[in-house]
């Protein structure tokens, strides 16, 4: 049996392409733990990653929660379709009751939560989006996108 080691730079080529696949099926990636750590917090990642986590199931009795869903599947569908669309900026999600360790690993206890996860390093409190200040509208999280990411959707 033959071994193939990958290299830091096949592994993220095939993170991109998967990555940029996903993404054409359907603009918004839906992530559970296992894809979560694999996509969004290992290494290597030349990329971004604009998470809303979230809690759509009924029984949650999260309101707001749908609604937030239509406005930034609205946004990633948005960004998909726009001349911006590159390998560098994807959006993703995490339900609740797909990955609770995820939302226990980064001290959550309400949703929706928009986070960006930039290349190589951890968010930092400037790459969480503050709903209380602002909306959760289209239009302010694609404010919010460019903000960070200098990407207009």
């Amino acid at each position: 049996m033959i071994l193939k080691v990958l290299s830091k730079e096949d592994v993220l080529s095939e993170k991109v392409r998967q990555l940029t696949d996903l993404s054409l099926q359907k603009p918004l990636i839906r992530l559970n733990s296992e894809r979560f750590k694999y996509y969004v917090t290992s290494q290597p990642r030349n990329y971004s990653v604009f998470v809303m986590l979230t809690a759509l199931a009924p029984e949650r009795k999260c309101g707001i929660c749908q609604d937030a869903h239509n406005e930034y599947e609205l946004v990633a569908r948005s960004y998909r379709y726009s001349n911006a669309f590159s390998k560098s900026v994807f959006f993703a999600m995490v339900d609740f009751d797909e990955a609770s360790d995820i939302f226990q690993s980064l001290k959550l206890n309400s949703a929706p939560v928009f986070i960006h996860f930039p290349p190589k390093m951890s968010p930092k409190k400037s790459d969480y989006m503050d709903i209380h200040r602002r909306e959760f509208s289209a239009e302010q999280v694609a404010k919010w996108v460019h903000e960070i990411s200098d990407i207009r959707v």
